[in-house]
């Protein structure tokens, strides 16, 4: 559902562990647009709806919050407040503002974060992602694009760093031509690919308490002979 971005794999997922659980993992991750209960024009708009698993929500986001919000998987599950300074001085030297100590909390445990990072690692070698690659660098991420192509989202990182390019037309008018409906991958690559061009090539650490078993990759369950052969794969687990 992750690699090739199938959305109602998404909102049965929201559905099953309720709209409420995902709207306040939402709010642990960072976002601060989110709408609990609103009334805008005379009419109550909320988020906490199926329609939250697909983005469909009142006030959108912000590019620095969802990207905080994927970098909190690749922290391991640590989400760390952005900051756009981290000390600001007087003309003597002294410190007027200190902002070097990062604001941080657990969010998701390190192995969850570990089996969505590798699932995302299959958006970028097999998925919808596969035009952001450069090189041998270990790349987890996801594409995302609002309806009639109006938004088109890259989010992704590497064992390094996060990014999230977004593409879209103030004037709310669709992306028209292939490259344009491309352009947010081909932006993150072209930026990625220059900071890291020094970097040695790395994997993302497997997380401590995942194991890997054998399984039919048409049930997702443990291969029974004679019916799954040929469709045996191993996968991850915590």
């Amino acid at each position: 559902g992750i690699k090739d971005s199938l959305n109602i794999v998404t909102v049965k997922t929201l559905t099953q562990i309720t709209p409420q659980l995902g709207f306040d993992y939402l709010l642990n991750f960072g976002f601060t647009t989110l709408v609990d209960s609103e009334v805008i024009g005379g009419q109550v708009y909320s988020d906490i709806q199926q329609s939250l698993a697909l983005g469909g929500i009142t006030k959108g986001v912000k590019n620095i919050e969802l990207n905080a919000a994927y970098a909190t998987i690749a922290n391991g599950g640590t989400y760390i407040k952005p900051k756009l300074y981290t000390k600001v001085l007087d003309h003597d030297g002294n410190v007027i503002l200190d902002n070097t100590e990062p604001e941080t909390r657990q969010v998701l445990k390190e192995t969850t974060a570990f089996l969505l990072t590798s699932a995302m690692q299959d958006v970028v070698t097999s998925g919808t992602g596969g035009s952001v690659n450069f090189g041998g660098m270990a790349i987890a991420g996801k594409t995302g694009t609002t309806s009639d192509n109006k938004d088109v989202w890259f989010s992704g990182f590497t064992p390094y760093y996060t990014a999230t390019t977004w593409t879209g037309y103030d004037n709310n008018v669709s992306l028209s031509s292939s490259a344009e409906r491309n352009l947010s991958k081909t932006l993150w690559r072209a930026v990625m690919s220059r900071i890291h061009e020094n970097l040695p090539e790395k994997t993302f650490p497997m997380a401590s308490g995942i194991v890997t078993a054998q399984v039919c990759s048409k049930s997702g369950r443990l291969p029974i002979a004679g019916v799954c052969d040929g469709c045996v794969v191993t996968e991850y687990f915590a």
